[in-house]
């Protein structure tokens, strides 16, 4: 199996370089070098880049160039002549995400390699197979998205003859959007070009998401990072080649990068591996077991959020702080409410009864009943926010 990982700095580089030097000999690796220029998530200046390259180049290491970032018309211009001023070929291929870039690469660059990166889409044989027709010899690689299964990863691996590409660990990517989302949240100037924050949704439970912003949009991670690294031996035999390492946020770089090394170079057991017995995040392994969609997106739903018809009576829309809720009325007939209270659950699971003191239009009228789909206004209430379920709770 050969090991592919990111090298973002020069130390990285000397780092990798003493974790193999015992190895070498055992381990068929490739290190992948971006720049915040071309790649979504890379601090790396050109500068920088630079300095890495002319290292790799004296120590004979293998490197790619990684341009995976999704431009539109003025920066993608921008990023092809930032492109042609590198040293090209001092690379071995590039890794390439934008069909723009593809076909830029393609026309201009034809003796330079191309690692495609499919992640975020092609994930059905014809599109793959059409990739491989369209870039010929000059396709090196072509990287899969890690929404692929076990048995489509081993039947794309029986019918195609380029060598592919699965992550092995990282983070695994839920949302992006080219527009800055968080430095409008900031209350203070922002003059950093790399924000990163943890998110949390209003709508269930879950907290924690990583979040990135920089040149190129903004970035949502999943509260787990994916964990194949167990299953090495298995996707070798059934024929993917490379396994990529993602050991670029949460110093995973300092505190794992020896222990892979010593994994691929069957030096030490998957058992024995740090990542796995002490993880900055919880591990899952993602699409790779069974593709279980339809009970994934099940468990992706609130429950608490989900109504249950006995009483049940609509949901918050609108929270106006010490002043009033705003109800909208989902079951067909609400009336004769002074014979009840309501039973509020919030997304967090908390449950709450309170009196209905009384009962307005969304013109402020005196209302004793609504129909479906009406807007009433009720009495605050204090730790009730918006998706919150409401129920009539008889009075005792």
């Amino acid at each position: 199996m050969n090991l592919i990982t990111y090298i973002e700095s020069l130390e990285e580089l000397n780092a990798f370089v003493n974790a193999i030097d015992e190895n070498i000999a055992k381990l068929n690796y490739e290190l992948i070098l971006g720049c915040s220029e071309l790649s979504r998530y890379s601090k790396t200046s050109k500068d920088e880049l630079l300095t890495i390259v002319n290292s790799a180049v004296k120590n004979n290491l293998p490197i790619t160039l990684e341009w995976d970032a999704l431009n539109q018309e003025e920066k993608f211009q921008e990023a092809c002549a930032f492109f042609d001023r590198l040293p090209l070929h001092d690379f071995k291929a590039v890794r390439l995400q934008d069909p723009g870039a593809v076909e830029f690469v393609k026309t201009k660059y034809p003796w330079l390699k191309i690692q495609i990166i499919l992640e975020n889409g092609n994930h059905n044989f014809i599109g793959l197979q059409k990739w491989c027709e369209y870039l010929g010899e000059q396709c090196e690689r072509l990287v899969l998205s890690n929404e692929l299964s076990r048995e489509m990863l081993r039947d794309y691996a029986a019918l195609l003859k380029t060598p592919l590409e699965i992550q092995a660990f990282g983070r695994i990517l839920l949302f992006y959007s080219p527009r800055l989302l968080l430095s409008p949240l900031e209350k203070t100037s922002m003059q950093n070009s790399f924000i990163e924050a943890s998110g949390s949704s209003e709508e269930s439970p879950h907290s924690g998401f990583p979040l990135i912003e920089n040149r190129h949009g903004t970035f949502m991670f999943n509260v787990k990072d994916l964990y194949l690294l167990d299953h090495l031996d298995e996707l070798s035999a059934m024929g993917i080649s490379h396994a990529r390492v993602d050991l670029r946020f949460d110093d995973c770089c300092k505190k794992y990068l020896k222990s892979i090394c010593d994994l691929f170079t069957g030096k030490i057991s998957d058992a024995e591996m740090g990542i796995k017995k002490n993880p900055v995040r919880p591990l899952i392994k993602g699409f790779y077991n069974i593709n279980k969609t339809d009970v994934l997106f099940t468990k992706l739903k609130n429950k608490r959020t989900q109504r249950q018809d006995l009483n049940y009576v609509g949901e918050i829309v609108d929270v106006e702080r010490d002043a009033q809720l705003a109800l909208l009325v989902k079951t067909e007939n609400l009336s004769d409410i002074t014979k009840y209270d309501l039973k509020l659950i919030t997304p967090e699971g908390k449950e709450k009864i309170v009196a209905i003191n009384w009962m307005k239009s969304s013109l402020g009228e005196s209302r004793m009943s609504a129909q479906k789909n009406d807007l009433v206004l009720l009495a605050y209430c204090n730790g009730v926010t918006v998706k919150t379920q409401v129920y009539l709770n008889p009075k005792t």
